[in-house]
């Protein structure tokens, strides 16, 4: 009798079972989780797309900012479009902006020669600036409106308080007397009462508006000191005046409006000074007083 001898018979079938599902026998696990597989995955998505931008900048760099025949300036006039307003010339921009012909539009850098000329020229609101393929610049201008003068050689404000010079066509404009105006500078804004002055005499350039202003006094603290067109005065003054927000700008024109209407009444024609500087109460009790009396 032949003695067969078998030890571990069960765990070589097992393992065939385990090789066969395509497990190793040895217990160690060799697959990523799927989390780190879709990481690893997305960092290297990553970075394929930056390497790719990277090049894309780098061509773009060399295609257009070192490219000798393309995007140059050949003629200023058929080449740029200047829109200004009324002080400013095209070509006095055009020095400001290094613009010449020969020069390439991708070398010259736009948003800064743009900030350095709002910072010299105060009298510029707003500059609009624009590439146009492949040889062409458009340049738009929005200037300041003056609307009172301020002090004295040619300063002037306009409705967002800021101070520029002009000296033509502005000896009609109101003129707004302030403590500090003789050491004010184009390009400052106002505060304080001297804002409220120019708001206030903005808001008298409406339409429905039939009463003109020569002067606001804002030296006093409490009230403007109103002159009109016809010399009567009136002191003035609306909660928040001295504030530099604009929210009470609607409460100025309901007074303003209020008082006018009251020196164009029958009875208010015939008095030279007027008071509307009571609280602002439902009423809004408006005093005239005799020719003089202040």
């Amino acid at each position: 009798m032949k003695w067969k001898l078998s030890i571990g018979g069960k765990d070589k079938r097992r393992g065939s079972r385990l090789v066969k599902s395509g497990r190793r026998v040895t217990g160690v696990v060799t697959d990523l989780p799927v989390g780190v597989k879709l990481t690893v995955a997305l960092v290297a998505c990553v970075a394929v797309l930056l390497l790719g931008v990277w090049g894309v900048w780098h061509l773009f760099i060399a295609y257009y900012f070192k490219a000798q025949s393309l995007f140059v300036l050949r003629d200023l006039r058929s080449s740029v479009m200047i829109v200004t307003g009324r002080t400013l010339t095209p070509d006095l921009i055009c020095e400001k902006l290094g613009l010449r012909e020969g020069v390439n539009l991708f070398s010259i850098p736009i948003e800064k020669k743009r900030r350095e000329l709002l910072e010299q020229a105060p009298n510029i609101r707003e500059i609009s600036i624009v590439r146009r393929m492949p040889d062409k610049l458009s340049i738009t201008i929005v200037e300041r409106e003056p609307i009172a003068r301020v002090g004295s050689h040619g300063r002037v404000v306009d409705e967002e308080g800021v101070v520029f010079i002009r000296y033509a066509g502005t000896g009609g404009l109101p003129l707004i007397k302030g403590a500090e105006f003789s050491q004010i500078k184009p390009g400052e804004r106002l505060h304080g009462n001297e804002f409220a002055a120019a708001r206030l005499i903005h808001s008298t350039l409406r339409p429905e508006c039939s009463m003109r202003l020569l002067a606001v006094d804002a030296t006093k603290q409490d009230y403007l000191l109103l002159t009109f067109s016809d010399y009567r005065q009136a002191k003035f003054s609306w909660r928040g005046m001295s504030n530099d927000l604009k929210e009470t700008d609607g409460l100025m024109q309901q007074r303003f409006d209020k008082l006018t209407s009251t020196m164009e009444s029958e009875i208010g024609r015939s008095r030279m000074m007027w008071d509307a500087t009571l609280p602002d109460d439902p009423v809004f009790v408006i005093h005239a007083m005799p020719m003089g009396v202040q």
